[in-house]
């Protein structure tokens, strides 16, 4: 359910611009006034209004805080699964159906968003290094500081920073293990990637760990970052990911591609010292498998 707030603006408030009268009368913070910004949440005498523009005595102010993908805007209500913690970085268990971090048309139901509400007062403003796709689950990273981004992105290039994949695909491997070679492309208008010459180049390696009569559990890592690089590459070869309906893998089993980010190794990225963390399979990858 929706929650709404209704305010009638009193003779001392008029002139004063919404988004006062929403930081003073209701206490919230620019962050949140944000979000029902994007969201179209805010209604001044029953229209969409913008935050600047002043109110009159008698006037109705109207705020609503949708809910997307069972978070409601401004109102995030569980804390981040973390897995490892210290002043420079953070990382997390990522659910399945949730962004790494704010876009366009989605604002305030993002991980990044839920760290930095739930670091709220603290000095530090959250980055992602690196991304998981929204319906990828797994460990995701993320520095707390200008100079840790900084350093972590160095460690991803280099490979330093380094993520395993598990992912269940279509159909039994002729051959067990490989490294997989080729290049994507972004096409105007559409959301899956192409395989072209004149794309990006994608390095994989997969090892299958466990067959199935119609699938296989693999191991995944990857030696560059593209986007559906692991989704795009294994159907290149005629093994879609379970439930990837992009990519020619749509199943009832699951709803979403079969494909989980199970640990990331890396070096703190001041002292040096090294962090391994591992997210357990989730549960609708575990009932898959089963």
């Amino acid at each position: 359910m929706r929650k709404t707030i209704t305010i009638k603006i009193m003779a001392n408030e008029s002139g004063l611009p919404v988004k006062t009268v929403l930081s003073k009368r209701e206490g919230l913070s620019r962050r949140e006034i944000s979000r029902l910004k994007f969201s179209n949440g805010i209604l001044l005498n029953g229209k969409t209004c913008r935050v600047t523009q002043p109110v009159h005595s008698e006037d109705v102010l109207e705020i609503i805080f949708p809910e997307i993908d069972g978070i409601r805007l401004g109102y995030l209500p569980e804390k981040p699964d973390i897995l490892y913690e210290d002043e420079d970085v953070v990382l997390v268990n990522k659910p399945a159906g949730m962004l790494c971090h704010p876009s366009h048309e989605h604002q305030g139901d993002d991980m990044g968003t839920l760290l930095q509400t739930y670091y709220e007062g603290q000095k530090f403003t959250i980055r992602a290094v690196g991304r998981l796709d929204k319906d990828v689950s797994g460990v995701m990273c993320y520095a707390k500081n200008q100079p840790s981004a900084a350093r972590l992105s160095k460690q991803r290039n280099e490979q330093v920073l380094h993520k395993i994949y598990v992912a269940v695909a279509k159909g039994i491997f002729d051959k067990k293990q490989g490294t997989l070679q080729y290049r994507l492309e972004k096409v105007e208008g559409y959301k899956d990637r192409k395989i072209s010459e004149d794309g990006q180049l994608c390095i994989t390696d997969y090892k299958v760990l466990q067959e199935y009569s119609t699938g296989s559990l693999l191991e995944i890592s990857i030696r560059t970052g593209r986007t559906h690089q692991i989704r795009a590459g294994m159907a290149s070869i005629g093994h879609p990911l379970l439930g990837d309906s992009l990519y020619g893998g749509k199943s009832n089993a699951i709803g979403r591609p079969a494909l989980h980010c199970q640990s990331v190794r890396m070096k703190q990225p001041f002292s040096g010292k090294e962090i391994m963390v591992e997210a357990p399979l989730p549960e609708d990858m575990q009932k898959l498998l089963k």
